[in-house]
């Protein structure tokens, strides 16, 4: 896959499979020692099996955004959904649309091999118009989570891409994603 960026040209190849080489997830966030969010470091998160990465013609991991499949509950009726969770893209490729080619093929990927077509993500508020350019709206009812066992209220917010049901109040039966 190529992508024009600016006056050049950026050569990415994206490999959606299960599991993460420790050495691909190393090099995605050894760059800085907070790569995500600091709201989220004191959280216990459900990790996902799926992956999408985007490679360098040097065949380095550039770009991620993990994925599966869960169940929620909305009002009490269940759910599936696909969780993303891990957006990384390494600073000296961020600004050249490589979330959007990860975005793309998630979507894709994840319809045919989870089976499901709404796909969620908690981000902290300041995020919110990030992950609206790339489809996501916000969830408007209340949200619970698992944490350290216990059912609490989501401090984060709960973003989805697809038809969710219209306002509920939304339970996890796991950590977030």
């Amino acid at each position: 896959m190529v992508l024009a960026v600016k006056s050049q040209e950026l050569s990415v190849r994206i490999d959606t499979k299960k599991g993460i080489l420790e050495s691909d997830w190393h090099y995605l966030t050894q760059w800085k020692e907070r790569v995500f969010p600091e709201e989220g470091r004191s959280k216990e998160w459900t990790p996902v099996s799926w992956h999408s990465i985007a490679y360098s013609e040097a065949n380095d991991p550039i770009g991620h955004i993990g994925f599966d499949r869960f169940e929620v509950l909305i009002d009490a009726v269940p759910h599936l959904v696909i969780g993303i969770g891990g957006v990384v893209v390494r600073p000296e490729y961020q600004g050249q649309g490589i979330p959007a080619l990860l975005f793309n093929e998630v979507h894709d990927q994840a319809r045919k091999h989870l089976g499901a077509g709404v796909f969620t993500l908690f981000c902290p508020s300041r995020l919110v118009t990030y992950y609206e350019k790339h489809g996501y709206q916000r969830y408007p009812g209340a949200v619970y989570l698992l944490q350290q066992g216990e059912k609490v209220l989501s401090t984060f917010e709960f973003m989805h891409h697809g038809d969710l049901a219209a306002v509920g109040k939304v339970v996890l039966q796991s950590e977030p994603w």
